[in-house]
């Protein structure tokens, strides 16, 4: 890995930590691979993931997440089929399956190692293993409407999780798929004829983008420690979109932080 400076200052942090976790990390994609190519799955490589790739052909230095989509479909299908496909020490985290888990999208964990995000406590009552983040995409149409309807519902979703509004389970449970649901309703399939926009669904409302489906199929192979993983058709319209026309440049050194505070190796 090439080295360049960054920022640990006030991070339980060492170098060697974040090296071995992202080896961690790469070993989870390594597996979630196999399962999506063995079973016809499609994902590709997404935010600071895609970004180290390009930029690095491997983790941005300092990163310590892997983010991937999936379409919907394959996403839920995923969700269905992997855990039984997937090592013993590898674990598909959702609602469903840790009751105590609070994002609304997929991670798979691995039982090899522990990270404690900036916004989270060390002692979660939630799997902390080492994972990476799998975020469902839909399509929607190419127009004004379509485009200002989609952020207009994730922002609501946002705000009204930012709000932390004195509601019970369930009615946190229903506004949550309520969103979700609507947010998919809009969804118009992955024919690349079709003058579509591939964005996020209400899963993962934090992060607003869009990229025509042109630039993301047909998806191809990229360079990633050592592996070929899969990504966008067109890795530099996809990367605009997220972080503007000078993402191959690197920011200031106090902007090169990791978004753990703590990691835990275990041998």
């Amino acid at each position: 890995m090439e080295k360049i400076e960054f920022d640990l200052k006030g991070r339980d942090i060492t170098l060697e930590q974040i090296r071995k976790a992202q080896e961690l990390m790469v070993d989870i994609l390594v597996h979630i691979d196999k399962v999506c190519r063995k079973n016809n799955l499609k994902y590709w490589l997404d935010s600071g993931t895609l970004l180290g790739a390009v930029r690095h052909k491997g983790f941005i230095p300092w990163d310590d997440d892997l983010d991937i989509c999936m379409p919907v479909e394959d996403y839920d299908k995923f969700l269905e089929i992997a855990q039984k496909e997937l090592p013993d020490y590898l674990f598909i985290q959702t609602k469903k399956t840790d009751k105590y888990y609070k994002r609304d999208y997929a991670k798979v964990r691995s039982s090899k190692g522990k990270i404690v995000e900036k916004i989270e406590e060390e002692n979660e009552k939630y799997n902390q293993g080492i994972y990476v983040d799998i975020f469902p995409c839909i399509t929607i149409k190419n127009t004004p409407f379509h485009r200002s309807l989609h952020k207009l519902l994730l922002k609501l979703k946002l705000k009204i999780a930012e709000e932390k509004l004195d509601l019970n389970r369930f009615q946190k449970h229903f506004i949550r798929n309520f969103f979700i649901n609507l947010t998919r309703s809009m969804h118009q399939g992955w024919d690349t004829e079709k003058d579509l926009l591939v964005v996020r669904g209400a899963e993962f409302a934090e992060y607003i983008f869009s990229v025509h489906i042109k630039d993301l199929l047909p998806l191809k192979e990229y360079e990633f420690e050592g592996h070929k993983f899969l990504g966008p058709n067109n890795a530099d319209a996809y990367l605009k979109s997220l972080y503007g026309d000078t993402y191959m440049s690197l920011p200031p050194i106090e902007e090169r932080r990791p978004h753990s505070k703590k990691i835990e190796i275990y041998d």
